[in-house]
């Protein structure tokens, strides 16, 4: 019965045939016995349907079909030699310096354990983090991977996403005892609201309901870039927010914070793994590769705002 496997046994008889110029020195290089090696050439012929080496008792040519089948099963050897290179290095090579990048309000939380867990699957890693707001250049900067909201516009980066950003309204119970609840964003435009400076037109939120989206122009009396800030001015009463529901969902469980209008949606945004193309790509980027995406894909509580 042909199987892929047979095909592939026999390709590297006939490569191995074809490069040893004959059946006995390619068997000796095989260790098995020449009639095998013969039987496995013959085998691939009959598969194909055609002809890859002319047999005399004094030499052996490839044939014309033969020649380029056989830079096929080069390509095949390297291929599979680099897949072997590849899972070696991921097991026994990850070692060396990696340098990350990413929003400081995932850092606060999120790092800590992502950086821990990875440590602990490759121990001969070191690791430099950058915490920042601002927008770094992965490939002018030297940095192996960047965790953004966005993918970018450099055909020399490579973006996958591997979760969204999400964000809830909330007050402090003291803030609506005083004011009230809104339930609907209109009520916003006449409320104490904080505003996040770091994104452009901060002032105006977006709603969505069912199919149906509202804007609203809230009433803003403070712009701050920083989701810290935010959040401690939110449980001290001065106006509501939207804020990461990574930050809040504790407040909101611990009853420090309320959810508001929970039935409207605020938008929400892909989070990227962010990384140069390299090939081959570095075995130690390539393992942080895909302990990020493994850890993102297990982190069902992660819905961040970058």
């Amino acid at each position: 019965m042909e199987t892929i496997a047979s095909h592939i046994d026999w390709a590297m008889a006939y490569l191995c045939v074809a490069e040893a110029g004959g059946f006995t020195r390619a068997a000796e290089q095989l260790g098995c016995s020449k009639a095998h090696v013969s039987k496995q050439v013959a085998q691939l012929e009959s598969a194909l349907g055609v002809q890859l080496l002319y047999r005399t008792t004094r030499r052996l040519t490839v044939t014309e079909a033969g020649q380029i089948y056989l830079g096929y099963c080069q390509q095949l050897r390297e291929t599979l030699e680099a897949a072997g290179r590849a899972v070696t290095n991921v097991r026994q090579e990850v070692s060396g310096l990696l340098r990350i990048t990413a929003p400081t309000t995932f850092g606060e939380v999120f790092l800590a354990d992502f950086l821990l867990a990875f440590k602990q699957r490759y121990p001969a890693i070191k690791v430099d983090v950058d915490l920042s707001l601002n927008f770094r250049d992965l490939e002018a900067d030297g940095f192996d991977l960047g965790i953004r909201s966005s993918p970018g516009q450099s055909d020399r980066l490579i973006a996958k996403p591997v979760g969204v950003r999400r964000d809830w309204l909330v007050a402090s119970p003291a803030l609506i005892a005083q004011v009230g609840a809104p339930t609907r964003p209109e009520q916003l435009a006449t409320l104490p609201c904080i505003v996040n400076g770091h994104f452009r037109d901060a002032e105006r939120w977006l709603f969505f309901l069912a199919d149906a989206s509202t804007s609203v122009e809230v009433c803003s009396w403070l712009k701050i870039n920083d989701y810290q800030l935010i959040q401690k001015l939110c449980l001290q009463g001065a106006g509501f927010a939207c804020l990461p529901r990574y930050r809040v969902e504790p407040d909101v469980q611990a009853g420090r914070l309320q959810r508001v209008m929970p039935d409207y949606d605020l938008p929400y945004f892909p989070i990227y793994l962010v990384y140069p193309y390299r090939q081959p790509q570095p075995a130690k980027v390539r393992a942080l590769i895909d302990f990020a995406s493994e850890w993102f894909a297990g982190q069902e509580r992660v819905q961040v705002r970058l």
